[in-house]
């Protein structure tokens, strides 16, 4: 740790990486923290000791903290040092499905070999599993079986176990029995460092004085303080700002530019729901409603996914957008609408349409 900044980078292994089809690229190579997040060092070194002192690690915190990202860590690690090793990533919606499956195919010994077998299981987004208590029975039976043998699990979730309403108190006592880290949003020291490497990544110049500004406590929105997501959309709109490199930036200057930004978006936001919605003729107010109607539904994912790709709104933005949704919604229908674009044409066909529409000017 240096500077009571600490930073840990990503294993050098494709094949962990992209085992997790679903997972977003993150938006950094590393995890970075300071002395609000100094437990996460300690959750790491015991993952990977012989016999892990503490066993399940459960991280927990609000959006834009880290926790996938530490999972990704996690598992890149592990494939490169354990080759020869099983590992399962999922998330807690994906793992519902999979035993309702299982149970519906008459395949719960497949379920069960494909879990227990593994030397690391991560769950990332665990309250996803929601009130299916089958699948949640199920998961406390394996996560005996799994830690009876010292084998790793991970969890995320946006809440500590004992706070997650959705959970079992089986479930909810297993996971409280090992170790569980609060993520807390990063520091103004961390915030600098993030900054610093996202600039890096994208190749945009920031004046010291213009960082040091944003990763201020005065600028930074005290309702979610600097989180990864916040700076990337920060930086991404400051890379429009006209510096000039002879004169003072004030504070005045930084959030004038960012309020503009913020409106901007709301009328991108505003233009993909429009098109989308004509184009699969249906109303704006459809995309925005609680119908679950499958054309509905999957119209509301490209609009989502392209919200996601075509504008720098973070997963919880274009949730409140579209309906006040939690920003797990978003992710999980841009994850399915990718997966339809490689496997419909007509849904590949109209994201490519509607790309070509709302970049056109």
């Amino acid at each position: 740790m240096v500077g009571r900044v600490f930073s840990i980078k990503f294993a050098t292994c494709d094949t962990a990486r992209s085992a997790w089809k679903n997972a977003p690229a993150p938006a950094l190579a590393e995890y970075i923290g300071g002395l609000e997040n100094s437990l996460v060092p300690v959750a790491l070194e015991t993952v990977f000791q012989e016999q892990p002192k503490f066993n399940p690690i459960v991280f927990f915190g609000p959006t834009g903290t880290g926790k996938s990202l530490l999972v990704q860590l996690i598992a890149t690690r592990w494939k490169r040092d354990n080759k020869a090793a099983r590992m399962v990533l999922t998330t807690g919606a994906d793992f519902a499905r999979e035993y309702a499956h299982a149970v519906e195919t008459d395949s719960i010994s497949d379920l069960r070999l494909k879990y227990r077998r593994a030397g690391l299981v991560a769950i990332d987004d665990l309250h996803e599993i929601e009130d299916k208590t089958a699948a949640q029975s199920e998961l406390v039976r394996t996560l005996d079986a799994l830690l009876d043998r010292h084998q790793r699990v991970i969890v995320t979730l946006p809440h500590s176990p004992a706070d997650t309403a959705v959970l079992l108190p089986t479930l909810s006592g297993r996971l409280s029995a090992g170790l569980t880290v609060p993520l807390h949003p990063p520091g103004p020291a961390a915030r600098r460092l993030i900054l610093r490497s996202l600039a890096s990544a994208r190749c945009i110049s920031l004046p010291n004085r213009v960082v040091d500004l944003v990763a201020s406590d005065t600028l930074s929105d005290t309702r979610k303080p600097g989180t990864v997501p916040r700076l990337l959309q920060t930086l991404l709109r400051l890379e429009q700002f006209p510096f000039d490199r002879h004169a003072a930036i004030s504070e005045q200057d930084l959030r004038r530019c960012l309020q503009t930004a913020d409106d901007g978006e709301q009328l991108q936001l505003q233009s993909i729901t429009k098109r989308v919605s004509k184009y699969f003729n249906l109303r704006s107010a459809d995309l925005k409603g609680k119908t679950r109607q499958q054309r509905v539904v999957r119209a509301r994912g490209v609009a989502m996914f392209l919200a996601r790709q075509l504008t720098a709104n973070s997963l919880e933005s274009v949730g409140r957008h579209f309906g006040n949704r939690d920003h797990t919604t978003v992710l999980h229908a841009c994850r399915k609408t990718e997966s339809l674009i490689e496997a419909d044409p007509s849904i590949r066909q109209a994201v490519e349409d509607l790309k070509t529409e709302l970049t056109a000017n």
